[in-house]
């Protein structure tokens, strides 16, 4: 088979799809599933896309650019401050003390990631993480692999996965030093913990986590439920084993939920926060109520931020708002007038829940408050308080090939992934339906610079 002629990315990806063969990606898939535990949990297995994503190579620039914008941001005090406002009581207290100050963070050395959408040539964020995002520990080797599996099929397609510099080995040597470092001791043995972790959908990322760690570095690690956890004279035990570092994969949600039954946990983040790989409070940097707080003229100004940067930031950011902020003092409902003439009508709004994760519980505007009248009655059931509005940005659209030579339309969004404060590398996820996580049919998805 000739190399490709032309390398522009849509003419990449329509030869991908020209040449692709279910059997031959079923069987890349088993492979990858061999090395990755994509199947670890038979309830929620991984899948990664048949279709790879490919972008034109200047976007890499522009989602650095945009990274080191967001990222000196967060550093900045005030930003931090605000921040910690939002950390609950219960998850804070007179011994870490965050309540009061400020969120501790630095830019530099940092984990996270940024949900994008393009709409035309522009990137949008539609939501950010400041914490290790599910899926972390395993892109980079899905991405060189994938790499490989391009190369069988479209010999000589000039891609590029990895910043200049970086490939699968230095990413996941930062991983693990994110991880194994800090904490003011060695770390010989550290915990994952997650809810009830084996039903998790990250299960196999915990278990490539765990094997590559202990395979390169000789630490010993543990997946382990919470309530596993027990504090006592200073020092962490599971099952009866004591751990140096904890990488915390429970949600602040599922946190919340089950306080009860994890009082030891949440000691450790009391008074020994530096326990954790990650301390949970960075999450309140980039949960929903933070894209309200990026959109809000007023937050910007005490940023300091130069005009241009300030343009930069309300072009990236579709305008949000706290729903609360826009509800009638007298009746506590929803102010359509005046949250319609910020955002748009309703069927171009998204509802987000302040207190879910994994898009559980949105409001869609095109499938869920079409008219105004079905707004009214979606709203009226909801609590104004615990949710953002977000002018609707639609995903880009991708074809999915299916038996028999077919082709159908499926939708995609990017992801970012910043490690110590850099833009490293991106995937995406490819899925059917109204939006990403609740739909019947979705994957993660690759994605190469052309």
């Amino acid at each position: 088979m000739a190399p490709l002629a032309r390398t522009e990315a849509s003419l990449l990806a329509e030869a991908y799809l020209d040449r692709y063969d279910p059997d031959v990606f079923l069987r890349f898939y088993d492979a990858l599933s061999e090395e990755f535990h994509l199947k670890a949990n038979p309830r929620r297995v991984i899948p990664v896309s048949p279709v790879p994503l490919f972008l034109d190579r200047s976007w890499e620039n522009d989602f650095s650019r945009l990274v080191r914008l967001l990222w000196r941001i967060l550093a900045a005090e005030p930003y931090r401050r605000l921040s910690a406002r939002r950390v609950p009581e219960a998850l804070s207290g007179p011994v870490s003390g965050r309540r009061a100050g400020a969120i501790a963070f630095e830019a530099s050395s940092s984990v996270g990631c940024l949900d994008l959408h393009l709409e035309g040539t522009e990137p949008r964020l539609i939501e950010f993480m400041v914490l290790p995002p599910g899926m972390v520990g395993i892109y980079p080797g899905l991405l060189e692999r994938y790499g490989e599996h391009l190369e069988r099929l479209l010999p000589g397609c000039p891609i590029r996965a990895f910043r200049e510099g970086e490939d699968r080995k230095s990413c996941e040597a930062l991983m693990a030093a994110h991880i194994l470092e800090g904490g003011g001791r060695e770390c010989r043995r550290f915990a994952i913990v997650d809810w009830e972790p084996e039903r998790q959908i990250t299960y196999g990322e915990f278990l490539y986590t765990a094997d590559t760690l202990r395979a390169r570095f000789g630490a010993d690690a543990v997946i382990a439920d919470p309530r596993e956890v027990v504090w006592t004279k200073g020092e962490a035990l599971v099952r009866g084993m004591p751990v140096d570092r904890i990488l915390n994969r429970l949600t602040l949600v599922d946190w919340l939920e089950h306080l009860d039954a994890v009082a030891d946990y949440t000691r450790i983040l009391r008074e020994a926060p530096a326990l954790f790989a990650h301390h949970p409070h960075l999450w309140y940097l980039g949960d929903k109520a933070s894209l309200a707080m990026l959109s809000d003229p007023a937050v910007l100004e005490v940023m300091g931020l130069a005009e241009e940067d300030r343009k930069r930031l309300a072009s990236f950011v579709p305008a949000t708002v706290r729903l609360a902020d826009f509800t009638n003092p007298g009746t506590g409902r929803v102010d359509e007038e005046r949250l319609f003439g910020r955002l748009g009508p309703p069927a171009g709004l998204v509802l987000k829940p302040l207190s879910s994760h994994a898009s559980k519980g949105v409001i869609y505007g095109p499938v869920d408050t079409a008219t105004v009248e079905e707004f009214r009655r979606v709203t009226d059931g909801i609590d104004p308080a615990g949710y953002v509005a977000m002018k609707l940005v639609a995903p880009p659209e991708i074809e999915v090939p299916r038996a028999g030579g077919a082709r159908e339309t499926w939708r995609w969004d990017l992801r970012l992934f910043v490690l110590n404060g850099r833009f490293l590398f991106a995937g995406g996820r490819v899925y059917l339906g109204a939006f990403t996580n609740q739909t019947p049919c979705r994957a993660f998805a690759p994605l190469f610079f052309v």
